[in-house]
């Protein structure tokens, strides 16, 4: 029928790949922690939404958990890393 991957590889893929998205997001929002935690989660939800439009998708909340998990995870990840980074003067 088709390559099938282990469930495991595809809960990092997922995490992994929104957990750049967050990262990518704090930074273009820096300080603005729950601004970015929520659109990561946002559309995390509304991705698994439009699946539930097409037929042959299978949305489930496990994937909003693991893909909002890993966006959230990413944003704290630049956010502390913005705090340690040296602030331009003024």
């Amino acid at each position: 029928m088709g390559h099938h991957e282990a469930y495991w590889i595809v809960v990092i893929e997922r995490f992994s790949a929104y957990g750049l998205l967050g990262f990518l997001l704090a930074f273009l929002l820096p300080g603005r922690l729950a601004l970015a935690c929520s659109l990561v989660v946002a559309v995390a939800m509304g991705l698994e939404v439009l699946q539930s439009l097409i037929p042959d998708r299978d949305p489930g909340f496990l994937d909003v958990l693991q893909k909002a998990a890993g966006g959230t995870v990413g944003v704290i990840l630049a956010q502390t890393i913005l705090a340690f980074l040296p602030r331009p003067p003024t």
